[in-house]
């Protein structure tokens, strides 16, 4: 299955009088500038409704965080071109109506998005950064991204889901991925090496552009460019840099992989398809369909899950925008025997829609 998803969908563009995707737009520029736990309340009681709040709302999110990660393309602004004058046309009465002015800036939330620069100044979009502890943790949420600049110079992107610490000191930069995923692009420093502690390893680098993803089943290390040494954490990154012997030195177009019971290895990586996290797609290759969800359930607070396991060998070629959770499964049973229920739980249920063999 070969599937392009286009960045903008038609109905996260419509805008009728008090829409789902409207009052999800206008929740998002709330709760960016509004830290009161009263609203937050007000918030996930909205959430709580309906299951497609939930889904309007991460709709919105993965927009704001597509622009803010492609703002400055030619690509996207002609696409931004192309849609407000689309949108003009088609709607200009009801904008009209509706008070072209108000009309025009929540498309514009709802779509397009707003950027802002944060306080250490690197960009992120809105509510996707929690920063504590003088700066020193930094974490993002389900379905959101950020990109924070350290102490140094160095800007990490965080994915989905993710938490990193710092314990920078003389002679050392230390990071701990805690969980989740982080691309760090290393300013040069060759008196203090940058290292990245988890899963019990070590990733130091002086300068170099790297991908560490940590899962319950899985410790990737994938290089861009630069170089890079993998160790067995042998001391806290906050004392130094362990003695143990390298497990692996990467060079730019490598991946170290660690999975649970298995020998690690190193092998070639497809770079883009590895970061395409950092433009707000996940690209699959010939994927086995229970690892693909599996990748999809990380951007979404609303899970797929199988109930036959012979589905689980299915494979699946595409591109498609994180946490679109509604047009993946609409992918799946276009193109496989595939059918699906939702129960009360919200979970999405993925079930043979026909006989399969063995």
């Amino acid at each position: 299955m070969k599937c392009k998803i286009s960045p903008l969908r038609p109905d996260t563009a419509e805008l009728a009088p008090h829409s789902v995707e409207e009052t999800a737009a206008l929740w998002s520029e709330r709760l960016r500038d509004d830290d009161d736990p009263r609203t937050q309340a007000a918030f996930e009681a909205w959430l709580d409704q309906a299951p497609e709040h939930t889904d309007a709302f991460e709709r919105v999110e993965a927009a704001q965080a597509l622009v803010f990660s492609l703002a400055d393309s030619s690509e996207m602004q002609a696409l931004r071109r192309e849609t407000m004058q689309r949108m003009l046309r088609t709607r200009r009465r009801s904008l009209m109506l509706r008070g072209g002015a108000i009309a025009a800036s929540l498309l514009v939330a709802t779509v397009i998005g707003v950027l802002l620069i944060n306080p250490r100044g690197s960009w992120q979009t809105p509510g996707e950064a929690t920063v504590a502890d003088a700066g020193t943790v930094y974490q993002t949420g389900v379905g959101q991204r950020s990109v924070v600049t350290l102490d140094d110079g160095s800007v990490v992107t965080l994915n989905t889901d993710s938490r990193i610490s710092t314990h920078y000191q003389v002679g050392l930069r230390g990071v701990t991925l805690e969980r989740g995923q982080a691309l760090f692009k290393v300013a040069k420093d060759r008196n203090r090496p940058f290292v990245v502690s988890a899963a019990g390893r070590q990733v130091t680098a002086l300068g170099t552009e790297f991908d560490v993803y940590l899962s319950k089943r899985a410790f990737e290390v994938t290089l861009l460019e630069g170089r890079v040494t993998v160790t067995r954490e042998s001391a806290p990154a906050s004392r130094g840099i362990g003695a143990a012997p390298a497990l692996a030195e990467l060079q730019p177009g490598q991946q170290f992989v660690a999975l649970a019971k298995t020998q690690p290895q190193v092998r070639a990586a497809d770079v883009k398809r590895v970061v395409s996290w950092r433009h707000g797609q996940i690209v699959f290759e010939n994927e086995r369909l229970e690892d693909a969800i599996v990748e999809m359930n990380r951007y979404s607070r609303q899970q797929i899950v199988l109930s036959d396991e012979r589905l689980a060998s299915l494979k699946i070629s595409g591109a498609f925008n994180t946490g679109d959770t509604g047009t993946f499964v609409d992918a799946l049973t276009a193109y496989f025997p595939i059918e699906h229920s939702a129960p009360q739980d919200g979970t999405i249920v993925l079930k043979p829609a026909a006989p399969l063999r063995g």
